[in-house]
């Protein structure tokens, strides 16, 4: 798998690609809108839409291209995703002050 930092810089800029994409398209909306429709603020709106759009697509191949990378990693280390448990933090029974089958917080005062 990639370096994590790797990752940050190619996933961390999808949000910022939505509002990106949402404020050009409206402003370039709203533009259109003084200039050639009188200001009805149609073109806003409709850049503004179209912005919405282009993000979630740019949301959408960000999400295909984790994924993508996250089947490669697991394909080289299958063991990688597995979860494991380190046997030295867990107690065992004996060491359970009360006995054996008795756990502290049920111990008789």
């Amino acid at each position: 798998m990639a370096k994590p930092y790797n990752e940050m810089g190619r996933y961390g800029g999808v949000g910022i690609e939505l509002i990106l994409a949402m404020l050009l398209l409206g402003g370039l909306g709203h533009w259109l809108d003084g200039r050639y429709f009188g200001g009805h603020d149609y073109g806003m709106f409709i850049g503004g839409a179209l912005g919405v759009a282009v993000g979630v697509r740019t949301l959408v191949q960000a999400a295909k291209r984790m994924q993508k990378d996250v089947e490669i990693a697991e394909a080289k280390d299958p063991q990688g995703s597995h979860w494991t448990v380190d046997e030295t933090w867990l107690h065992k029974p004996d060491d359970v002050p009360g006995g054996k089958d008795t756990p502290p917080h049920d111990k008789p005062s």
